[in-house]
């Protein structure tokens, strides 16, 4: 096996495991049910909607805002990040998950491509009947 390969699924298993400490929220109708509208496929939201999710924090403190910028993503609300996320578990804003200090952006995007590839070929070419 690739080690890449391998670096690749450590990453997806740790990350996953931090998403489920801080409980982070990523189902489209969970989101619409709260009466916000994210931006990107799972559950990211843009800076623009910083001031939004701030609010709703404020207003229902089961909730916090989690943070991607530089490679990290922050249990907390970073100014100038890529995109955040609403979230609902563990809010110890001291949690950060260092995304991308084992794989280059470049060996994780090859390495994502050889083993999701294969799968989305198969949903593309699947018969819908």
């Amino acid at each position: 096996m690739d080690p890449r390969r391998k670096i690749f699924e450590q990453v997806a298993n740790e990350l996953n495991a931090f998403f489920k400490r801080v409980g982070r929220i990523w189902i489209h109708e969970e989101i619409a049910f709260l009466d916000l509208e994210h931006h990107m496929l799972g559950g990211e939201f843009r800076a623009s909607a910083v001031p939004v999710l701030i609010d709703f924090c404020r207003s229902n403190p089961g909730y916090h805002i989690v943070s991607f910028k530089d490679g990290r993503f922050y249990n907390k609300c970073v100014q100038e990040s890529t995109s955040y996320h609403l979230a609902d578990g563990d809010a110890d804003s001291d949690l950060v998950f260092e995304f991308g200090s084992r794989l280059s952006d470049q060996d994780f995007l090859q390495v994502g491509y050889t083993k999701f590839a294969p799968v989305l070929r198969a949903i593309k070419g699947g018969n819908d009947t």
